[in-house]
């Protein structure tokens, strides 16, 4: 009897502890995410094109494509406390259906019988917000205080970030690549933002970047050299022991680049017009050969006009020897989403496969002068919709990637869509284009303009 006695209690000792213990354990669980599918019916898409020229996809009597994409975004935050939270966010996706079935693979798994691995990690990291000091560690996202045409896309690093009364101030230090554990041969970036707000209507910024890349660019073999005296089971070349040099791999000089990247933004609202843009300026060495000399600026625009909004984008990003610096161009930055093109900057709707003539801003070193103007208008609190207008040049002529073209013309770019809010959360909508090909593209015989046309759903949770 006294051994149930002493167990009970020691239970309900136990019991006491673990129910003390429970509120500085509890968890606030936050779930979110949105799935995406549209129907695409296009003459121009990303399937089957590489982004090695912003000619990809364009020919005489271009096919034209149907297919349907799926993506869906998981996010899940582990709150400890407004001080102490984990963030998380996952994305799976279907490059098209029917792709395949039973593989393990980016965007695969839209075929009959599903069944693949295709979950990508976006996201793992600590947000530690104290009073004096914001740090983030891990997989984050990040993005450039120039609309993103230097990097816009997730990193795994650390981030500190203090914010005063009109001020704020953010240093970072980012790993991009590295080819082995040891802290050398790495692709690293630091950065340091700072703004300062003039007065409520007008705040200024500028930024800091620095990029050093001295990973290794591949390896060169010396063959083999000596009399030949037959072959082996594979196929391989046996050479006479008489005068034989083996063959010899040798490491490429290392990529060598340090470009340090500056430049100065600014937004304010001049009675009814909003003004916005950045100037930016390269320094540094691009490789072991070149210097980094590369520059850009841009200027935006909105105003309400006719119940709607009117708004606008011009961006210079020089080319040739003054090409824009980007380390991961055309893949995970250098993209230019605010004068909303289809084909003249990358779709925002659009998933893996993706294509533009202007896939990143860089264009492959030419450069590119861009203009863009769109209207905005609600119709009511459930139907909205916009047009939009681009022109598009390259910058530098004597960087022109495809011969035989008359011109640095671009072409000139024509979109418009529209959204139906079905509830609070669901949104079904329709986006087109249709892009008149440029001067530029004559080199190519027959060259077709090209169209797009997405028919989007959309859940948000």
């Amino acid at each position: 009897m006294k051994c149930n006695k002493k167990f009970l209690a020691v239970a309900a000792a136990g019991v006491l502890t673990v129910a003390t213990a429970v509120p500085a354990l509890a968890l606030e669980n936050e779930i979110y995410g949105a799935f995406t599918s549209f129907y695409d019916l296009s003459n121009y898409s990303a399937i089957g094109n590489e982004n090695t020229s912003n000619a990809a996809g364009l020919s005489d009597d271009a096919p034209t494509q149907s297919y349907f994409v799926q993506r869906v975004r998981l996010g899940y935050n582990a709150k400890a406390s407004d001080n102490v939270k984990l963030l998380t966010r996952f994305e799976l996706d279907y490059n098209f259906w029917g792709n395949s079935s039973y593989t393990v693979a980016r965007g695969s798994g839209g075929a009959l019988g599903a069944d693949s691995i295709n979950i990508e990690t976006k996201t793992l990291y600590l947000d530690l917000n104290y009073p004096m000091l914001n740090t983030k560690i891990g997989m984050m996202g990040n993005n450039d205080a120039f609309k993103g045409i230097i990097f816009d896309t997730d990193m795994a690093g650390i981030k500190f970030a203090h914010n005063y009364t009109n001020a704020s101030v953010a240093a970072g230090f980012y790993r991009w690549h590295a080819d082995n554990a040891l802290g050398k041969n790495t692709n690293d970036m630091l950065s340091l933002d700072a703004k300062y707000s003039v007065s409520k209507d007008f705040k200024v910024g500028a930024s800091y970047y620095y990029i050093q890349d001295d990973r290794a660019t591949g390896t060169t073999t010396t063959p083999a050299t000596g009399t030949v005296i037959g072959v082996d089971i594979n196929g391989n070349d046996v050479f006479s022991p008489v005068g034989f040099v083996p063959a010899v791999v040798t490491a490429n000089p290392a990529n060598d680049a340090k470009v340090h990247t500056v430049g100065l933004n600014a937004e304010g609202a001049f009675g009814p017009l909003t003004l916005n843009g950045f100037a930016l300026a390269q320094f540094g060495d691009r490789s072991r050969t070149e210097d980094a000399k590369g520059y850009a600026f841009n200027v935006g625009a909105k105003m309400p006009l006719a119940g709607g909004t009117l708004r606008s984008e011009f961006l210079y990003v020089a080319g040739g020897d003054n090409a824009l610096y980007n380390a991961e161009s055309g893949y995970e930055a250098g993209g230019f989403y605010d004068g909303e093109m289809i084909f003249l900057g990358r779709d925002k709707n659009a998933t893996t496969i993706d294509n533009a003539i202007l896939y990143d801003v860089s264009n492959l070193g030419q450069g590119v002068i861009l203009g863009t103007v769109g209207f905005d208008y609600a119709f009511n609190d459930k139907l909205s919709g916009s047009a939009n207008a681009g022109f598009a040049a390259i910058a530098d002529s004597n960087a022109n990637t495809v011969p035989g073209g008359d011109g640095d013309y671009l072409g000139t770019e024509l979109n418009a869509e529209c959204n139906y809010q079905l509830s609070p959360n669901v949104t079904l909508g329709a986006r087109g284009g249709y892009m008149i090909l440029g001067g530029y593209f004559d080199g190519i015989p027959g060259a077709d303009n090209i169209y797009d046309l997405k028919i989007l759903a959309r859940y948000a949770f």
